[in-house]
């Protein structure tokens, strides 16, 4: 299981790659949605006091919000819901 998910975070990482050489503002895009990804971090983490969800934040998960942005966050959060 582990592999399929190493796999598919090379995928996501190549992608993302691609659009940021293809694209005109790829790199202003790109970093703009990696500033997005863990300011949703630390707003999810921040308003977990009152809310009680949370996200645990390691190097994996910052290294996956950094490359996919809100996007990642909001999965992230649906996975930790359908896990519970």
């Amino acid at each position: 299981m582990n592999a399929f998910f190493i796999a598919a975070s090379v995928v996501c990482s190549v992608c993302v790659a691609w659009w940021v050489v293809k694209s005109e503002k790829g790199a202003t895009s790109f970093f703009l949605s990696a500033v997005q990804g863990i300011a949703a971090l630390f707003a999810v983490n921040l308003t977990g006091m009152i809310t009680g969800v949370t996200i645990a934040a390691n190097w994996y998960t910052v290294i996956s919000y950094i490359v996919l942005g809100l996007p990642g966050v909001i999965g992230t959060l649906a996975l930790d819901f359908m896990m519970k």
